[in-house]
């Protein structure tokens, strides 16, 4: 009879035991609590193209300074302040160009803990950078430049990975869960861009005439990138001179080939443009220069 109870209870130990086993199956497990997708804001076009390549799909990406607005003396409305408020990162290019963000900053305006990315940073020989930066002037030189740098090193290609690669280090930063797609989504814009340096550089090769002279330092970067600023300090005359059409009232009105040439201060939102109106800004050149 012993034999028989011990039998029972080891058959009602396993029917309990199955039972458990089914209620904790069936109990469903609570879903991860999924985390807020970053707000991006960029500045400029260049910037929200840089960025936008960068980010993918991982983030909200949105450009502040809308299409047809003028970047230089931009002021953003109330209904922006309060976009820029809510954002996680902000990417600008620096050097002044948006100095309007100082002020947003100055008055408490961004959001706590959001990353503010000076894309232009250590972006070449003699352009302030972040410590310990190769491309940046070793602590304590003395400055080569009186003033802070002319701001469009975007139009450089080879400066534009630059940028591109200090957005991509403080997202990696901001979020590391993504850092590996972060990576991977700059080592092929970055690629895509040499790419574009090669391209516009080949259309160089054959020119005879490479004295170019900017109206302003606003083309500086490209210019001397592709081999095609004018040597002051020979005092040779100008080829032809290069400058946007704000400042078309300050080119000279002799014979001389005047080429406006896009500062991509301004323009939509795109993820190619910018390869787009580089290579249009060579194009012009190149053409001018033929003549």
């Amino acid at each position: 009879m012993r034999r028989i109870f011990c039998v029972l209870g080891v058959c009602l130990l396993g029917a309990c035991s199955r039972q458990e086993t089914a209620a904790i199956a069936a109990t469903p497990t609570p879903a991860a609590t999924p985390q807020p997708r970053l707000l991006v804001l960029a500045t400029i076009a260049p910037m929200y193209c840089f960025t936008k390549n960068v980010v993918g799909g991982l983030a909200d990406v949105e450009m502040i300074v809308p299409p047809d607005a003028k970047a230089r003396g931009f002021a953003p409305s109330p209904e922006e302040v309060k976009r820029i408020a809510q954002a996680d990162v902000i990417v600008e290019n620096g050097f002044g160009f948006e100095d309007w963000m100082d002020r947003i900053e100055a008055s408490g305006g961004l959001k706590p803990g959001a990353i503010r990315v000076i894309a232009a940073r250590g972006t070449g020989p003699g352009i302030p950078g972040l410590p310990g930066d190769p491309d940046s002037p070793p602590a304590g030189a003395p400055p080569d430049m009186t003033g802070p740098p002319d701001p469009h090193v975007w139009l450089d290609p080879i400066m534009a990975i630059k940028e591109v690669q200090n957005i991509r280090d403080a997202l990696m930063a901001r979020d590391p869960a993504h850092a590996n797609n972060y990576l991977a989504n700059e080592n092929q814009y970055e690629a895509a861009l040499r790419e574009l340096d090669d391209s516009v550089g080949r259309l160089t090769v054959d020119l005879k005439k490479r004295n170019v002279t900017g109206v302003d330092s606003t083309f500086n970067y490209f210019l001397s990138r592709y081999e095609l600023a004018g040597d002051a300090s020979k005092k040779a005359p100008a080829d032809v001179l290069a400058g946007t059409a704000d400042s078309a009232a300050r080119l000279n009105t002799s014979r001389m080939a005047v080429v406006l040439l896009d500062p991509m201060e301004n323009g939509p939102a795109s993820t190619d443009d910018y390869e787009t109106r580089t290579s249009a800004n060579m194009q012009k050149l190149c053409k001018a220069l033929s003549q």
